[in-house]
């Protein structure tokens, strides 16, 4: 698994705090963090949220919505997505 970055966002989709893991340049890595709120579609309608993962063509945002935050890990999409969630549980039991 490559592990770009794990966040936090609010609901209303802004990220509140960012790790990023890999070499990237500063412009990536926002572009990567201001697409997420666009791909999940944050608001009221997003509280019934079942799917925990989107892809785009280069990436996949594995997320889990807490009660006012989204817990969010950006990785490759040749990862393994099993182990991006269990990643994920762990990331969120820590937070």
């Amino acid at each position: 698994m490559v592990l770009i970055a794990a966040s936090i966002f609010s609901k209303a989709g802004k990220a509140l705090v960012s790790r990023q893991f890999v070499e990237l340049p500063r412009a990536r890595v926002e572009g990567l963090l201001d697409a997420f709120p666009k791909l999940v579609g944050t608001g009221k309608d997003s509280s019934n949220r079942r799917h925990t993962f989107v892809e785009t063509d280069s990436v996949r945002y594995v997320f889990h919505p807490l009660d006012n935050i989204y817990m969010v890990l950006i990785t490759t999409k040749n990862s393994n997505i099993l182990e991006d969630l269990e990643s994920l549980r762990l990331f969120t039991r820590v937070v």
